[in-house]
């Protein structure tokens, strides 16, 4: 995925600390963010907008996002205050439609996180360990800042994450071995 050369790493990382906070304040679903992240590195890779609509971007990505994974979503007044009312309601409802009509409504891609819970699941190491799954979580949650990591597939995102966390707290010097590999069709070398 590429993004357009207005927006390069800097904004994008701007917007997504400030997605990751709004996230933490609403008490999201993790999954929400890594939607959110999803959407707005699509519609950027589609389309072609100026630095300063990014932050309603964020805004309608979120609600998107909200709307697809939360039971009890933020609504959209809620969303608007903690932007500090920078734009209207209308506004992010264009946006909303424009988003929708560029991404034809691919709102939905298997994330990291999604690929994180399953290797935790299927490693022996990991699996009751919440520590290390919380560490995972938080080495992904950093990946999101870093647009250069967007040529990664989310399954190797995932697992070089949990490869890492095992290796800081577990002092393991390799976990992923031939189930696993079998399991995700990934060899511990490449990761």
């Amino acid at each position: 995925m590429q993004l357009p050369t207005e927006v390069k790493d800097t904004s994008r990382a701007f917007l997504v600390e400030w997605i990751i906070d709004v996230h933490r304040k609403f008490r999201l679903m993790p999954e929400t963010l890594y939607v959110t992240v999803f959407l707005i590195d699509q519609f950027l890779s589609l389309q072609q907008i100026k630095k300063s609509q990014l932050h309603i971007l964020g805004v309608t990505s979120l609600l998107i996002a909200t709307k697809y994974e939360e039971i009890y979503p933020p609504e959209l007044k809620d969303l608007l205050q903690v932007s500090e009312n920078k734009f209207s309601r209308a506004e992010v409802l264009k946006m909303e439609l424009d988003m929708l009509s560029v991404l034809q409504f691919q709102v939905q891609v298997p994330t990291s996180y999604r690929f994180l819970e399953r290797f935790r699941k299927l490693s022996l190491v990991t699996a009751n360990d919440d520590k290390m799954f919380f560490f995972a979580q938080y080495l992904q949650e950093i990946a999101l800042l870093d647009a250069s990591l967007l040529k990664y597939r989310s399954s190797e995102i995932a697992a070089a994450s949990l490869i890492l966390a095992a290796r800081n707290l577990k002092k393991v010097g390799t976990f992923w071995n031939k189930e696993m590999e079998k399991a995700t069709g990934m060899l511990d070398a490449e990761l």
